[in-house]
């Protein structure tokens, strides 16, 4: 028996897609800081640091709970210690939030609607590109868009049974999303339905939240880390809920503060392709009526969207990814709409177009800083595919409006997109001594510097690693920290003269950092080897100041140096040891 046509072309793109979706986590070098701090730390937990209380670079770390570390430690412990698997989580978060917004726009709406959730969610760059960045944000999102999903669900269902098991699917996703990220996992959920029941007058669907069943799930899930954490550290209660979600929503103490505006403009660019849609979605509560005497999932869809903006609109800590949640909600809502596509395809062409355009100008060199030339010349030729893609997909699209095909337009325009979105991926390979500390790691396990390598003839034990590698020669991180050194080096660093996020650790544990240059040169007097990675202006201090280091290799913007005689002794014992 043959497929339909339709059906034959839709499996084939999406074996397609999915091929090119999981291709894209590898290759690439872990890029500091959230790259190589997400993946060192379930490094760490394997070496022999334990899995309650989560640890970065040898010292206590609890800025956040440990799901995503816990299931990346499984992958490293069964696919190795790599890119792709460091990478694997939020890629198959983000692969079964596209197989969510498919299924769930199909339930409600049909599969029309579920082809148009899925084309814009995949369209949107904000989330192809954190779908294949390691962050604990796609994993945030997924559980969240779970929680969501199964609400509706839970409102869609005539049998009582089974409207109890999809609620009990909310509450167990809820928990997962607040062992993921904290106590967002809850807040978003609980601020949406009381948005919703207020607006919409309508107590019923707080009669079916299974309440007596829920929360003991979600208790038995998330409470027991809580507690054996507490019980682990005095300090993480306090540390955890007071600095880490009131203080950090509420005051500037993370050092970043945007404008009250900044996810306006970070979301329409993240949506692009679909912005037309979006906006007109964005006003359809006031211009479409209610449906009465029954639970309205698009008026929901339009609440979790808002709400997701106002409230880290709101917050004085401010990061691209934390809008994330709002980008699948976003696009359901939008394949809800019954209205034509043909006005917002054209407007979603020129957009794209301009994108293109815009990106050419920018690929030109003519403007920015020094730096921004500097990167350009690495990027350049993956940059200049990115705006042909765009470029191309809104000609495409332009011709399948005018051919009355709106089908065609959405794919050929989303497409292009995602296209795009894989080629801004690609080009940071070729930008990765930026942005990523692998070539300084490669350097220092070239002089012998690396866990595995021969421990040498360092003095004392101050390179002994906590994450439970022999590590031998100190290697020091002078006021500065590469996160993904440690990772490529399999080894944690000494710190010096920096606390920044390991305030914590370095208050419980003062011995594994040098909380002083003068400290330090005594420290490096008294070695007969080790290393340091330093600034530029850090070297330029140390060298007045008379050490005896030399200067090994310089990677970006940091100085690598050594502690082992004469430079040249040190390149005879590196020719010795490459024969």
């Amino acid at each position: 028996m043959f497929l339909p046509r339709r059906s034959w072309t839709l499996g084939a793109a999406a074996i397609a897609f999915t091929g090119l979706w999981f291709a894209l986590l590898a290759h690439r070098p872990l890029f500091d800081p959230d790259e190589g701090r997400y993946a060192e730390i379930p490094r760490e937990m394997l070496g022999g640091l334990g899995w309650v209380i989560p640890h970065l670079n040898g010292l206590v770390y609890l800025e956040k709970p440990p799901l995503q570390y816990w299931l990346t430690a499984f992958i490293f412990r069964c696919f190795g210690e790599g890119e792709f698997a460091a990478r694997l989580v939020p890629g198959i978060a983000g692969y079964l939030s596209l197989a969510m917004v498919y299924f769930l726009a199909r339930r409600l709406w049909g599969i029309d609607a579920g082809i148009k959730a899925l084309c814009f969610t995949a369209a949107s760059s904000l989330f192809v590109l954190l779908g294949h960045q390691l962050t604990l944000d796609m994993l945030l999102s997924s559980e969240l868009l779970a929680a969501l999903s199964c609400f509706l669900m839970a409102q869609e269902a005539e049998v009582a049974g089974r409207r109890r098991i999809w609620m009990l699917g909310c509450w167990a996703a809820m928990a997962l999303a607040t062992l993921t990220k904290g106590l967002i996992g809850v807040v978003i959920p609980a601020a949406t339905l009381a948005a919703y029941t207020l607006w919409q007058r309508d107590s019923g669907v707080l009669r079916q939240l299974c309440l007596r069943r829920g929360l003991p799930l979600f208790a038995a899930i998330a409470a027991p880390w809580f507690i054996l954490a507490a019980h682990a550290d005095p300090k993480f209660l306090r540390f955890f809920f007071v600095r880490e979600h009131f203080q950090r929503f509420l005051t500037p103490i993370e050092h970043r503060t945007e404008p009250w505006w900044f996810f306006a403009p970070v979301l329409a660019v993240g949506i692009m392709p679909w912005l037309p849609q979006a906006a007109r979605a964005f006003i359809s509560p006031f211009t479409e009526p209610a449906p009465r005497g029954r639970f309205d999932a698009a008026r929901l869809l339009w609440i979790w969207c808002v709400f997701v903006l106002i409230f880290f609109s709101a917050s004085d800590a401010k990061l691209i990814p934390y809008i994330l949640p709002a980008v699948p909600a976003l696009a359901l809502l939008c394949a809800s709409s019954k209205r034509g596509d043909g006005r917002s395809l054209r407007a979603g062409a020129v957009l794209t177009a301009a994108c293109g355009v815009g990106i050419l100008a920018y690929v030109s060199g003519r403007w920015g800083s020094s730096e921004g030339r500097g990167l350009l010349l690495l990027i350049r030729p993956m940059v200049a595919c990115t705006s042909v893609l765009l470029i191309l997909g809104a000609v495409f699209c332009a011709a399948f409006v005018l051919q009355s095909r709106p089908r065609a337009a959405l794919a050929s325009l989303c497409a292009s997109w995602f296209l795009a979105s894989a080629t801004i991926l690609t080009a940071a390979d070729a930008a990765q001594s930026l942005f990523s500390a692998k070539d300084a790691a490669l350097a220092l396990r070239a002089q012998g510097a690396a866990a595995d390598d021969p421990a040498g003839d360092a003095g004392g034990d101050a390179g002994g690693d906590a994450g439970g590698n022999a590590a031998g020669i100190p290697i020091f991180s002078i006021q500065s920290y590469e996160q993904s050194l440690p990772f490529y080096l399999k080894r944690t660093v000494i710190l010096v003269d920096y606390r920044d996020e390991f305030d914590l650790g370095l208050t419980e544990d003062p011995g594994r950092g040098v909380p002083t240059l003068p400290q330090f040169r005594a420290q490096w007097q008294a070695l007969n080897r080790g290393f340091a990675v330093m600034p530029p202006r850090t070297w330029d201090r140390l060298k007045i100041m008379g050490l005896p280091m030399h200067e090994i290799a310089r990677v970006a913007d940091r100085v690598i140096v050594g502690r082992n005689g004469s430079p040249a002794a040190l390149s005879a014992r590196v020719s010795a040891q490459a024969e």
